[in-house]
C-alpha cells in the first residue's frame, strides 16, 4: 500500500493515463445483440420462440430484421396486452403470436420452435426448470441465444442478499446456470462476457443517465422510503452501477440442442 506521499505523486503523474481514459474502448451496444442472433444464420420464416417478450420490442425487431416469424411469450397479462398493441401498431400481427406464459411451463409442442431468444429472464427464473423447458420447446439442431446478469466476485455477499431480495433473483451464478444447460441437453457453442460494454455505450451515447440514477440512489438512502416498492427501485438503481463497477457481468450465451441421429 503506497504511503500518502507516494499517492499524490502518483496522482500528480497521471496525465498520460487520464488522456487514455478519455478515448473511447469503442464498446459494443445493446443493438449488438441483434447482430449476435443474426450470425446464427436464423432462416426466413422460421420460429423464433423470444421468452420474456415484455411489449414484443424484440420480437418485432427480429421479425424486421431477419424475416422469421415469432412468438412472443411472457407471464404478465399487462405485458401481453402491451405486446399485442405494439405488434397491431407495427402490422406484423400475422408473423407474431403473443402467448401468456412462462419459461418455466410454456404451452408449446415438443421441438416446435426453431430458435429461442432469450434476454433479461433467465436471472430470474429457476435455471433447471427453465432450460429444461427451453430444451423441450427446441428442435434437434436449434439454437437458442441467451443475455443474462451474473454476480461476479466483486459482489460482496450483503449486496448480493440486498440485490437478490430487491428484484427477485433466483439464478445468479454461472457455474449454475451452465450445469443446468447441460442437464437439460444444451450443448454450449459460444459465451460472451459483455461486462460493462452496454452500459460504457449507452454513457457514450447519452441514451443512460448514471449521475441520475446516483442522485436517486442517495434520495432512497436518505429520504427515508420504506417497503418493497423503494427496495425494488433500489435494485433498479443499482443494477446499471454494479454493471460499470464490475461487481456483476452481462452475459450472451449460446447453447444448441443436439441434432437428432
Amino acid at each position: 500500500m503506497p504511503t500518502v506521499q507516494e499517492l499524490y505523486e502518483l496522482w500528480a503523474d497521471e496525465a498520460g493515463l487520464n488522456e487514455a481514459l478519455e478515448r473511447s474502448l469503442d464498446p459494443r451496444g445493446t443493438d449488438w445483440l441483434y447482430d449476435a442472433f443474426a450470425a446464427l444464420q436464423p432462416g426466413a420464416g422460421e420460429l423464433v420462440a423470444d421468452l420474456g417478450a415484455r411489449d414484443a420490442k424484440h420480437s418485432i425487431e427480429l421479425v424486421r430484421r431477419l424475416g422469421v416469424r415469432a412468438l412472443a411469450l411472457d407471464p404478465l397479462p399487462l405485458h401481453c396486452d402491451m405486446a399485442r398493441a405494439a405488434i397491431a401498431e407495427a402490422g406484423l400481427g400475422e408473423d407474431i403470436d403473443v402467448v401468456e406464459a412462462s419459461i418455466e411451463s410454456m404451452p408449446l409442442d415438443d421441438a416446435s420452435v426453431d430458435w429461442i431468444w432469450c434476454r433479461d429472464v433467465l436471472v430470474h427464473v429457476d435455471a433447471d426448470r427453465g432450460l429444461a423447458e427451453c430444451a423441450r420447446i427446441l428442435r434437434p439442431g436449434g439454437s437458442m441465444l441467451a443475455y443474462v446478469t451474473l454476480a461476479t466476485e466483486k459482489l460482496e455477499p450483503r449486496e448480493r442478499a440486498e440485490l437478490v431480495d430487491a428484484i427477485a433473483i433466483e439464478t445468479f451464478d454461472a457455474d449454475v446456470l451452465e450445469r443446468a444447460a447441460a442437464a437439460a441437453g444444451l450443448e454450449q457453442r459460444s459465451v460472451d462476457p459483455l461486462g460493462s460494454e452496454w452500459r460504457e455505450s449507452m454513457l457514450e451515447h447519452g441514451t443512460w443517465n448514471a449521475g441520475e440514477d446516483l442522485l436517486h440512489l442517495a434520495r432512497l438512502r436518505r429520504g427515508g422510503f420504506d417497503g418493497a416498492g423503494p427496495e425494488a427501485a433500489w435494485g433498479g438503481l443499482v443494477w446499471g452501477i454494479y454493471q460499470l463497477l464490475g461487481k456483476t457481468c452481462p452475459t450472451v450465451y449460446v447453447w444448441s440442442k443436439a441434432s437428432s441421429n
